[in-house]
C-alpha cells in the first residue's frame, strides 16, 4: 500500500502528515518532517474503503523554547536609566544640569498600552537625556545619565 497524506489541525494547530504502509508494523508516520514509529492496532491495519483513523502522537511536535531576554539591567547605582521594556517615550519630565533625587520620576513609558513610570535610581544631576516623547525605545536602551551627587 502506498504512502498517504494528509493536514490535519489539532488544537488550532497545522500539520502535515505522511503515514506509510498501514500493513507494515509498525507503521512509519511523519509529522511536519519528524517520523515516528507507530503501533496500529489490528482492526486498523485491514484495508478499508474510506480513510484510517489514526491518532496523533501523544507528542506531536516538540514544546516551544524559551525564550531568553539578556539579563540588562534597567537601572543602577552607576546613574544610568535604562528602559525595562520595549515601549513609546510618551513623557519626559528632566533636561541636562537638573537636580534629581532617587526615586523622583523622570520618563513616561508606554509598553502594552500601560504608562510606565521611571524613576531616578540615585541623587544627582541629569548629565545627558537621550530620549524624547515619541521615541520607540528597546529593553535596555540607554534613556538618561545621572551624575551623582
Amino acid at each position: 500500500m502506498a504512502t498517504r497524506n494528509y493536514k490535519i489541525t489539532i488544537a488550532g494547530q497545522s500539520y502535515e502528515v505522511e503515514v506509510g504502509d498501514l500493513s507494515a508494523s509498525p507503521v512509519e508516520v511523519s509529522v511536519d518532517g519528524t517520523t515516528y514509529q507507530v503501533e496500529l492496532p489490528e482492526s486498523a491495519a485491514q484495508p478499508t474503503s474510506s480513510p484510517p483513523s489514526i491518532s496523533a502522537p501523544k507528542t506531536v511536535a516538540p514544546p516551544p523554547k524559551a525564550i531568553s531576554r539578556p539579563s540588562v539591567p534597567t537601572s543602577g547605582d552607576d546613574g544610568v536609566v535604562r528602559s525595562p521594556m520595549p515601549g513609546k517615550i510618551i513623557g519626559v519630565s528632566i533636561s541636562v544640569g537638573a537636580t534629581v533625587t532617587k526615586g523622583q520620576p523622570i520618563v513616561v513609558l508606554e509598553s502594552m498600552k500601560m504608562e510606565n513610570t521611571i524613576a531616578s535610581p540615585i541623587d544627582g544631576t541629569v548629565s545627558t537625556v537621550l530620549v524624547a516623547a515619541g521615541d520607540s525605545v528597546q529593553h535596555g536602551q540607554t534613556l538618561a545619565e545621572i551624575a551623582q551627587a
